[in-house]
């Protein structure tokens, strides 16, 4: 009886600690998110070929979400991309006097 009334002292104070801190976000990456879509969109041919139209079309729709969450994802790789090269590349000394000495 006691080991029973700690386990559930224990198992509401995590709970409280995850509502008030919250529980941590799952950061995944787009290719981890294209095996998502790809997963999906085979378990709902599977489920529209076995004849499960409801379940299919669930999965389907998942899919199609999958897929959006993807290509947002590319598209903030991309766009990270973009700015850090911009922003922390610069050209050799050499190229710079070059391009300065044409302007003139």
């Amino acid at each position: 009886m006691k080991t029973r009334i700690l386990a559930g002292l224990m198992a509401l104070a995590v709970s409280a600690g995850l509502l008030f801190a919250g529980a941590p976000a799952a950061h995944a990456s787009s290719k981890g998110r294209l095996n998502t879509t790809y997963a999906l969109g085979a378990a709902s041919i599977y489920s529209l070929l076995k004849g499960k139209t409801t379940q299919g079309l669930i999965l389907g729709a998942g899919t199609a979400y999958a897929y959006k969450r993807y290509s947002d994802a590319k598209k903030g790789e991309r766009r990270r991309a973009r700015y850090y090269s911009t922003r922390y590349y610069r050209a050799p000394r050499s190229v710079r006097y070059a391009r300065a000495y044409r302007r003139r």
